[in-house]
């Protein structure tokens, strides 16, 4: 049996482990902190980047996940709309995510200065562009009617920022990011998912859509 070595918080995990379940492939969960990452062994073992999610099966492993999604995904993927939400994730929501948890680490290390200022801002602008990015071009000529491995990537980054921004970015746009997240959130993996793990002990991003 496989087992996927995840954390709860991580969009990349989340992606890995709805896939999972969408393709009914029989594993194991190995849930570790951001903390315990750097420490735990099994990790070190079979990932020596010490990064999430890591598949093991048996004694080799697989890492990356796109990587271990296309495993599973049909071939003509990557000229589909969900390839599309993938990378949008990929780079500048993720991009977001970076300057805003740089912005926080700054804020918490030196307290509120020009350089934090500057990594917020650059971070809440990102973010912006994003969902323009997706409500403007990719969900206006393109139908989306269920969830699939890009868009759960991209809801859980989508998450992860909001988070990371105090809530503030919770607002923008969001009637039109309530429909996109509502798809997701019906699906029955993604469902599952929240009642498995959501609010359990080192889960702080939340994995739905505020109301």
């Amino acid at each position: 049996m496989e087992k996927l070595i995840w954390v709860y918080d991580s969009p990349y995990s989340r992606c890995i482990k709805w896939l999972l379940l969408k393709q009914r492939t029989e594993h194991q969960d190995y849930i570790l902190s951001w903390k315990e990452m750097a420490s735990d062994k099994l990790l070190s073992k079979f990932n020596p980047k010490k990064q999430v999610p890591t598949l093991i099966r048996e004694t080799a492993a697989r890492t990356d996940s796109l990587l271990i999604g296309l495993d599973y995904l049909p071939n003509d993927w990557h000229q589909t709309l969900d390839a599309k939400m993938f990378r949008l994730a990929d780079s500048e929501v993720e991009a977001a995510i970076i300057f805003l948890f740089r912005a926080n680490l700054l804020q918490d290390k030196f307290g509120e200065s020009d350089n934090s200022r500057l990594m917020r801002d650059a971070g809440l602008n990102t973010f912006k562009v994003s969902v323009d990015n997706l409500i403007d071009q990719l969900l206006s000529k393109e139908d989306f009617s269920q969830a699939n491995f890009g868009a759960v990537l991209l809801l859980s980054t989508l998450l992860a920022a909001i988070s990371l921004s105090g809530g503030e970015l919770a607002s923008y746009r969001h009637h039109e990011l309530l429909k996109f997240a509502a798809i997701i959130e019906t699906d029955k993996h993604y469902l599952q998912m929240i009642s498995d793990y959501q609010g359990n002990e080192n889960n702080s991003v939340p994995f739905e859509f505020p109301r």
